[in-house]
């Protein structure tokens, strides 16, 4: 009754700062505003702690930034690009570096994903998302007209993938999966032809307890590059994304699939009579080459994967770690391309006349881009542009230019343009940061810390990004700072030191030191150390968290007195598992959109205060979840503060969920700190 009343008395506030608003206009002579203030009847409440004066002078100016990510080449040669217009992301258009930002899509729930038509119109397919975190296809043939439903929003369908005569797409969806099976993350491809007057779906690949990925069409649209995994009730949700997939050929024509297999090096040991066996091929990320014979993969290499005593970084080399690769479909041969060993290529792709190999490296969280000419065979040296997360990466249709999207913590995403053949990078966007000096912004420092266990005869060191206040300068001793270990990482997930406004606030504002680890499970970081935490393993993760609360008590400028940990997403498992075990240590926690809550065991013990966050979408079974842990935590004596959204799935979309999800947790903060 509470959440009901609350939620009544906000959308009656709504109402009347509409009527105001309209009255004040009318009263001027002058038309009534465009953008009405955003819709809070949406939000529910239970228990927040009251509006602090200091957070709500200070946080609203750290919530402006913007940002933009590109999203794929128009045939004209211009660029779709990503980026929020009010409430909402929505895809927009960019025709020349530094040009205005047309706006082309005006969904009410904004578009998750994108991808253009690649060459013979502006046309382009858009995700929106729907309620119950399912997700509706929409096409434009072009600016101007209305967009037309592909699917009906009833399932979670995936970003489609044009064929090159640019009238198919293919797209995973969980159409046709029993909510039971693996769990409800079964996955299957689907084709459709969008030039069709009524679109109908076709099942390309499917089955049971597999997740099936799309990659690529061929270069004669006559075969589709599939990727298959095994679905297990063990398996978490993140860790499927940064699996390998087994690779197969979809004939369209006669449905026949055909798993990629390449020759296995034989054992020294055999016997000298024993065939050498064909092992699948595996793949993190693949596409058809353009010499039409081979095939370009992020592939993990065979052999017994070492480990090392530092966990992070080791191994043996070009088995640990993704590499770029070229298998010859006809021979099974496989090279490969990029020239590092001891880190991740997280992100490649290859000019349409194949003159051009762009990938990057994942270098601690920091991306390095590499870029190789294959007809001189030469490493090509690349322009010096700022140190930070490169997070898409793509050549035109000529091949002489390559879109990349950047950030760092002192800059929102945007969008550069990288052209081989002159070594030249040229900003085409330019986003906001509001009204925050960027000089006063945080970069964080990379630190080692020694955990619980031992590899190798020794101890395992995990590696954590601190941000720490600027120091003023003053005699006057600084008392030691309240600390937040943020856990955005596990689960085949990896904290990398991207923009982050919030953050920025948290350390700036609040004068938090704000610990960000990659505990095991975390991707990154090799193979082997991605596996010790899956499975019966899970809560090794949160253990890792216990050795940076040993870490934090050994010094002196952080106060171990109020240590506080936020968990998001797989982050918020984590949370709960460390609320549990290190109750004592801890003086309360945040758990934001969770996911796989269900299977704590230990949720009794916890009775440190938790604000939880979470949407409540219809038909959402987190959010089910969610309020049963609620219910949980406050029968067994926890004070809790929740905070839901009724028109969110999992993680908010809507900027105004989003600031409200940050005042809560900055609220929450200041009263436990201050």
């Amino acid at each position: 009754m509470r959440q009901f009343k609350f939620a009544i008395r906000l959308g009656l506030a709504s109402a009347a700062l509409c009527a105001l608003t309209l009255l004040r206009a009318v009263a001027a002579d002058a038309p009534p505003l465009l953008d009405a203030p955003p819709l809070l009847g949406a939000l529910t409440q239970q228990d927040l702690a009251p509006a602090d004066p200091e957070v709500t002078l200070r946080l609203p100016r750290y919530l402006q930034a913007r940002s933009a990510r590109f999203i794929d080449w128009l045939a004209d040669g211009s660029m779709l690009v990503a980026t929020r217009f009010a409430e909402t992301v929505q895809i927009h258009r960019v025709r020349a570096p530094l040009s205005m930002r047309e706006q082309l899509s005006f969904e009410p729930a904004g578009v998750l994903a994108a991808a253009a038509e690649p060459e013979h119109s502006d046309a382009f397919v858009y995700l929106s998302p729907r309620a119950g975190g399912q997700s509706a296809a929409l096409l434009l043939q072009r600016p101007g007209q209305e967009a037309v439903a592909l699917s009906d929003g009833a399932f979670r369908d995936a970003t489609a993938l044009w064929a090159h005569d640019g009238k198919r797409i293919a797209f995973s969806s969980n159409r046709g999966a029993s909510a039971a099976g693996a769990m409800g993350r079964e996955r299957a491809i689907e084709l459709l032809d969008t030039s069709a007057a009524t679109p109908e779906v076709r099942l390309v690949a499917g089955g049971a307890g597999w997740r099936w990925r799309v990659f690529d069409f061929s270069l004669d649209d006559q075969r589709l590059l599939l990727g298959r995994e095994a679905l297990s009730a063990e398996q978490e949700p993140a860790d499927s994304a940064a699996a390998d997939a087994e690779l197969f050929l979809a004939d369209l024509t006669s449905g026949e699939l055909t798993a990629l297999e390449a020759p296995r090096k034989s054992d020294s040991k055999a016997k000298a009579d024993s065939k050498a066996m064909a092992a699948p091929v595996r793949a993190h990320a693949a596409r058809f080459a353009p010499d039409g014979r081979g095939l370009l993969l992020l592939a993990s290499g065979e052999g017994t994967p070492a480990s090392g005593a530092g966990g992070e970084g080791t191994g043996t080399a070009g088995s640990e770690f993704w590499q770029l690769r070229y298998f010859d479909a006809m021979s099974g041969d496989m090279r490969v391309l990029s020239s590092e060993t001891a880190h991740d290529v997280d992100l490649f792709d290859e000019s349409p006349d194949g003159h051009f190999l762009a990938y990057t490296v994942n270098e601690g969280g920091m991306s390095r881009l590499a870029l190789i000419d294959q007809q001189k065979r030469l490493d090509l040296s690349i322009p010096a542009m700022p140190p930070g997360v490169i997070s898409s990466l793509k050549f035109d249709a000529s091949g002489k230019r390559l879109a990349l999207t950047l950030e760092s913590t002192r800059s929102p995403r945007d969008v550069y343009v990288l052209e081989p053949e002159t070594q030249t990078l040229t900003r085409w966007t330019q986003s906001e940061l509001g009204p925050i000096d960027p000089a006063a912004l945080v970069t964080p420092a990379l630190l080692r810390f020694p955990t619980w266990d031992r590899a190798d005869g020794q101890t395992r060191m995990l590696s954590a990004h601190v941000y720490r206040p600027t120091a003023a300068p003053s005699s006057t001793p600084v008392p030691p700072r309240p600390v937040l270990i943020l856990l955005r990482t596990g689960g085949g997930s990896q904290y990398r030191p991207g923009f982050d406004a919030f953050v920025q606030y948290l350390v700036n504002e609040l004068g938090l030191v704000v610990l960000a680890p990659n505990v095991r499970g975390a991707a990154g970081f090799g193979r082997s150390f991605g596996e010790l935490a899956q499975g019966a393993l899970r809560d090794d993760a949160a253990r890792d968290v216990g050795s940076l609360l040993v870490w934090i008590g050994l010094q002196h400028q952080l106060d171990f007195n109020h240590i506080l940990v936020m968990g998001e997403g797989y982050g918020s498992y984590l949370a709960l598992s460390c609320l549990a075990q290190y109750g004592d240590r801890l003086r309360a926690g945040i758990v934001a959109f969770p996911e796989r809550i269900a299977t704590l065991s230990n949720v009794a013990s916890i009775r440190r205060p938790v604000l939880l966050v979470h949407g409540r979408s219809d038909g959402d079974a987190p959010a089910f979840e969610a309020e049963q842990l609620a219910a949980r935590l406050r029968a067994n004596g926890a004070p809790v503060q929740s905070l839901a959204a009724a028109n969110e799935s999992g993680e908010f979309l809507r900027q105004s969920n989003r600031d409200a999800y940050y005042s809560a947790v900055a609220n929450f903060l200041a009263q436990l700190i201050r």
